[in-house]
């Protein structure tokens, strides 16, 4: 047998053999990488506490930006497995804002999870306001559907 036929049977081989110990016949040996399929799972939420204070900073040095500022929420899990989806949201309607972020939880989440909430810029905040009405949300997501699990009325407060 000449080297280039030795070759090629030998990495057809290989090929094979890494096919069959990888494919059904010998169960559990895989070479793929097994990432969890986020919205899949279960998770039962015990309880959240939402931020006690939210505000808009005022933008400074002739900024015409304002900032909100949310706090992390703190979601208690029941149970939990998988990996759900959690959302945490504000609505603003006197500002007609609304904003989320959206946490993709990893099955060794555990018990408790901070959410965050990015602050963000705000243009055309009246200058003469110094506290709006909100809301906060925290939505999840797994294999029972998405609803929303926890909601808090809040007031931003105008702060320089």
């Amino acid at each position: 047998m000449d080297a280039t036929r030795g070759t090629a049977v030998a990495v057809g081989t290989l090929i094979v053999v890494t096919a069959l110990v990888s494919g059904p016949l010998v169960p559990g040996i895989t070479f793929t990488n097994t990432q969890p399929t986020y919205g899949e799972g279960t998770a039962t939420v015990d309880s959240v506490e939402f931020p006690e204070r939210t505000t808009i900073e005022r933008g400074g040095f002739g900024s015409e930006s304002d900032y909100l500022v949310v706090p992390p929420a703190t979601v208690r899990f029941e149970t939990f497995e998988g990996a759900p989806v959690l959302t945490y949201k504000i609505a603003v309607p006197e500002l007609n804002y609304s904003r989320g972020t959206t946490h993709f939880l990893a099955p060794e989440t555990g018990t408790r999870y901070d959410a965050t909430l990015q602050s963000d810029s705000l243009t055309g905040v009246p200058s003469q306001t110094t506290e709006f009405d909100a809301t906060l949300s925290i939505w999840l997501e797994d294999s029972d559907g998405r609803e929303r699990v926890a909601t808090q009325n809040t007031t931003i407060e105008v702060v320089e």
